[in-house]
Order: structure tokens, then sequence, then C-alpha cells
């Protein structure tokens, strides 16, 4: 489960429409307690793909372990990854599944002509190794 609060939610979604439509992505910061993802805030990263941006994201990994450290220094850490889907389902789509590593959860946001659609929450499963939806909890 992953607990999200309603200004972060709002963040992500202004976040999402403003990129529109190229896949809008960052990271979730916050922390582990009793196996449960506390957000307590995102950081928007560039989208750094060299191809086709309104349907493929990456996240440069210097970037990402700049904000690993930067959370780590604050008694933080990453504990997702969000991105959207213009104009998509909020599914994880083929190449979500094989760029996804354990631990962390992905939040994809559809968005369709500058709105948010839908917010959906996945992890990959250890097992099988494919996405599978995951209980998200917007706090207030």
């Amino acid at each position: 489960m992953i607990r999200v609060p309603r200004r972060v939610v709002d963040q992500l979604s202004s976040d999402v429409s403003r990129r529109y439509p190229e896949e809008a992505c960052g990271l979730l910061i916050g922390r582990l307690d009793s196996g449960v993802r506390i957000v307590t805030r995102h950081m928007p990263v560039k989208n750094s793909y060299m191809g086709e941006r309104n349907r493929r994201y990456l996240i440069d990994p210097f970037e990402y372990m700049r904000i690993e450290d930067e959370a780590a220094q604050m008694g933080e850490m990453v504990v997702g990854v969000y991105h959207s889907h213009p104009d998509a389902p909020a599914i994880p789509s083929s190449y979500d599944h094989l760029q996804a590593v354990p631990f962390l959860t992905y939040v994809i946001i559809s968005v369709s002509r500058g709105k948010v659609i839908e917010i959906s929450a996945w992890f990959l499963n250890e097992v099988t190794w494919k996405l599978e939806r995951e209980s998200m909890e917007v706090t207030e």
C-alpha cells in the first residue's frame, strides 16, 4: 500500500497537466512504515528520453542518485516513481513492465487534453516479475 497526501496528488496532477502532451515523470519521496510507503513529497524530473517523449520517459540515473542522496540526508528515501500516460489509460505499458524494479511503487497518471483522467499505483511482483495493482490511499 502507498499513502499519498491530497496536496501531493494535486501537485502531481498539476505537473503532468503542465507537461502534456509529453510524458511527465518524477520521484516520490517519503518513508516506509510497517510495509506501507508513506509519501511526504515529490520531485519532478526532466524526461531524458531521446525519442518520442509522448510515449516514453527516462529518468537520468545521476539525477535519481542525486535526489536519493538528498532524501537520505533528510531521513527519507525514494519510495516510488510517477509518470503520465498522455491520451492512454493509467495501466502499465510493456515498456513500463520492462523498466520496473522491485521495492518501488509506480504511480501512473492518465492525462487527456491536459486533464487528469485516472491515477493508479503498481508494484513489481518478484515472483511473476509483472506489475500488479497496488492500493493507494489519499490522505488529508
